[in-house]
């Protein structure tokens, strides 16, 4: 399920910092493109430390649906990079580069990972000539509720012009298909909530 807006408010884009890993939301868009939100919420049936088996490695990103044709740097290490092929939005599939910029692990196996679109993949234009990506940031937030129940938040802020990329279809997909294969290992005997999102964007000043 997902619910979309597309009526946030335009804040004062004069005070805003620059848009970046660390910027926080809202924040300012490169002239001429539009910022968007996206979040995704869940609750897994599974074990924290389960559920960070299959989702924290950023190399391993099977459950992702992609496996990155292309590393730098030791795996988990903020400043390393993933190239994917062949990555599928709802805009095409495309050849990105990605960096870690954050990664924590807390004893009961909770984590915030954090990454985002490598520079030297942008701008990314749209094979329908609709649109460019400019950038996207991405939080991974898992949260241990009780021994077989974890919380998950997946948040994405980006910039980009013409037709928005729904994220939102691919955090669905990426952790309803985490939850069958915690069910299928026999690792999620709690009970599951499927992936819900949230997205709106707005214009920018230009």
């Amino acid at each position: 399920m997902a619910i979309v807006s597309a009526a946030m408010a335009a804040p004062d884009y004069e005070y805003l910092s620059a848009c970046s890993t660390n910027s926080g939301t809202p924040c300012r868009c490169p002239a001429g493109t539009v910022f968007a939100e996206s979040s995704t919420y869940t609750l897994i049936g599974a074990a924290a430390k389960d559920v960070a088996a299959l989702t924290l490695d950023f190399f391993n990103t099977t459950w992702l649906g992609a496996t990155p044709y292309a590393t730098n740097g030791p795996d988990n290490t903020v400043g390393s990079t993933r190239s994917l092929a062949g990555f599928a939005t709802t805009e095409g599939a495309y050849n990105i580069t990605e960096q870690l910029t954050k990664r924590q692990l807390l004893p009961n196996g909770a984590y915030i990972q954090r990454f985002e679109i490598h520079k030297s993949t942008l701008p990314i234009e749209y094979f329908a000539k609709n649109g460019s990506l400019s950038g996207y940031w991405i939080t991974y937030q898992t949260n241990s509720v009780f021994e077989y129940e974890t919380a998950v938040i997946s948040s994405v802020y980006s910039c980009a012009t013409g037709h928005p990329i729904d994220f939102g279809a691919f955090q669905r997909y990426a952790w309803g298909n985490l939850i069958k294969t915690l069910t299928q290992q026999g690792k999620a005997p709690g009970q599951s909530i499927q992936p819900q999102s949230v997205q709106q964007w707005t214009a920018g000043p230009n």
